[in-house]
Formats: structure tokens, sequence, C-alpha cells
């Protein structure tokens, strides 16, 4: 390690795991899902210091994220500082310029910055929250758990009072039925079997059209709902913007925004209230960091998305001024990582142990890797 470069990378290591749910099968308007994708990377240095990240699919598809990340990202890398993450970034960007910078290669861009970041964390013995400066001991949590769109009303509202009895006072429940009527029908039931002192959001998974949105939006607000999450093609911003003008209830986006320059559009045309910016979408921590200082600018929270991210969303949203809360869902695969987070009455805790927390279980490895 020469003086002063940092670790010197000399190995790039990937894994893809499938990790079955251990509950019943959660279906919103999009998937239909069993178990969960995860490429693990393993990046090691001449210091003896080893630096884990992830990334992570409902269904299959990282396969593909692996081989670019053995054939492309890991020769670019080899001989680099860990340190120098940018510089990093340039080099496999520069692999990956005429086949898209966003979709696999973005997913593997992450995978690899969170392993870099681990390693810098490590050698100076803090947790991301520390090493950026927390604003708070602990995060809130809204819960995703109980409203997946194929399980009838009264399961939906038994799941609802389950996860309200512990802790939590805000839930989220999955709208997109092919009747918008039954949509409707759900939540009015929800609302009232929940009371009002109980946050409210609804998730369409992008599939209403404009009119759909509207229609159903305005139907929607007599139930005192905190968001509408997802109701059109993210990447159709101005019909979200017509959206924001024809309804009273705030609009959510930001699981499928993939770039620092799409939230800038959303929040240029004014066309969504919360920004739910996601460190595996986004190329990495430096590019979330962006997108909430970015929405800080604007007086927007950033609510980060988050089903399997938990251990870096927690520690980002500890750093983040205007991040409020973040999402709690899959609680099943909460321990398939070393060190996981927990959820204590409503409230996300904090790591002590050095690094962004992001390596699997051996026994995960073991047990579901499928190469």
């Amino acid at each position: 390690m020469t003086a002063g470069s940092g670790p010197i990378i000399t190995g790039v290591h990937t894994a893809l795991i499938d990790v079955p749910l251990r509950q019943r099968t959660i279906t919103d308007s999009q998937s239909s899902v069993e178990s969960v994708e995860f490429l693990q990377v393993t990046i090691e240095t001449d210091a003896g210091i080893t630096g884990y990240g992830f990334n992570w699919n409902y269904t299959r598809g990282l396969r593909s994220v692996q081989v670019m990340i053995d054939d492309c990202f890991a020769p670019a890398v080899l001989g680099m500082s860990a340190f120098h993450r940018s510089a990093a970034r340039q080099a496999m960007h520069t692999t990956s310029h005429f086949i898209g910078r966003v979709g696999v290669a973005q997913v593997g861009l992450c995978a690899m910055n969170l392993a870099l970041w681990d390693i810098q964390l490590k050698v100076e013995e803090q947790p991301l929250w520390r090493h950026l400066g927390s604003v708070r001991d602990r995060v809130k949590a809204y819960n995703t758990d109980g409203g997946w769109l194929t399980w009838t009303v009264d399961e939906v509202i038994d799941d609802m009072h389950r996860i309200i009895d512990r802790g939590f006072d805000a839930v989220k429940m999955k709208l997109g039925r092919s009747d918008p009527q039954e949509d409707c029908d759900r939540v009015q039931a929800v609302r009232k079997a929940i009371g009002n002192d109980i946050k409210l959001m609804v998730d369409v998974n992008t599939v209403w059209d404009l009119k759909t949105a509207i229609t159903c939006g305005q139907r929607l607000e007599e139930y005192d709902i905190e968001w509408l999450e997802e109701p059109l093609h993210p990447f159709d911003v101005q019909s979200h913007a017509s959206l924001a003008q024809a309804i009273r209830i705030p609009i959510a986006v930001g699981e499928t925004v993939y770039t620092v320059y799409g939230f800038h559009e959303y929040i240029h045309q004014q066309a969504a209230h919360v920004l739910q910016a996601d460190v595996t979408k986004l190329s990495g921590i430096e590019e979330w960091l962006d997108v909430a200082a970015l929405c800080q600018s604007h007086g927007l929270p950033v609510i980060p998305h988050t089903n399997v991210q938990q251990n870096v969303h927690a520690q980002l949203a500890a750093a983040t001024a205007n991040t409020p809360m973040i999402e709690c869902c899959y609680e099943s695969l909460f321990d398939i990582w070393e060190n996981p987070v927990q959820v204590v009455d409503g409230h996300y805790t904090l790591p002590e142990v050095p690094g962004i927390n992001g390596k699997l279980t051996d026994a995960v490895l073991s047990k579901y890797r499928v190469c």
C-alpha cells in the first residue's frame, strides 16, 4: 500500500444467491415474489481489509450483472486505491459507456461502490452513519408488510392491526387491481379499521394511466392518504405533474428513478412531493447523497424505498436531516445479513460495527448460492 493512497485493490469476487421468502408469496400490481436474488461483491486489498457490497432483484436478472462485474468492472479497478471511488467509478463507466449507464451497469456500479465504502469505513473503524455525522440515533419506520395486493380485505386489516400493535404508526398498502373501484373500496375499509391516527400510504407500482390516476386519486382524498406512490410510468414526468395539479394527495416516486438527473426533472416540473431515492438503484452512496441534498434545497423529503437495503438506508437516514422515516419490508429476510438491523417500537436501531453492514451470512451464501 502506497503511503497516503489507501489500500490497493487486489481482487474482486462475486456470488449470486437466491433466497426464498419465509412467508407466503407477496404480490403487487407488477410482481409475485417467492424469493429474492442477491449479488454479493467482495473486494480484497493488499492491506488485508475486505469490503462487501451487494445488489438485489425480485426476479431473475442478476446473472447479467455478475458477468458485467466479473468481465468488465473487476479488471478496470484492479491495482487502484480502494479510497479512490470517483476514479474507480469513471474507470468502470468507461467499460460500459456504449451499452448503457443504467440497468445492468448501474446495478453493478452500486454493488462495487458499496464494497469500496465498506473498505474505507473499516479502515476508519466506523459505521457509515457515524462517518457521515448523525442527526438522529434511531430511524422511524413505516411498514409495508401488511398490504399486499392479492390478500383479502380481512387479511390486510388483520395484518395492519398486527403491525400497529408492534409500535408502527404508519403503514402502506398496495393498489393496482384490474378494477380501480376495488382499490378504493379496500382503502376505505382499511382506513375505517385502523382509524385516523395512523398514517396510511398507498402504492400503485406504476400501472395506472393518467385518467385512472386522477379519478382514483380524487376518490381517495377523503381517506387522508399520506401519499400516492408510483401511480404512473416512472419516465412520464409530465403526467405526474398533471396529476399533481389535479389531486390533493402528495405524490411519491423514486424506486424506479435511476439518476440524480431524473430526480431533478421531477422536482423541476413539480411532479412529486416525496422522493424515494434507493441507493441500490442509483450508482451508490455518493449519488444518493446528491439526491438528498437536491431535495433538501427544494424543501422536499427523501424517504427511501427499502425492501432489503435496510442496513444501508437506515444509516443514510440517520445522517440526513430531510429523511424523516424509511420503509420497513421483507422482515423475514433481516437475518440473512451479518449484524442485521433491528426494528424496535417502529424504529430502526443503528449498527455499531464498522462498515456498511452489507455482508450476507456464510450460512446463507453456502445454502442459497446459485453461482
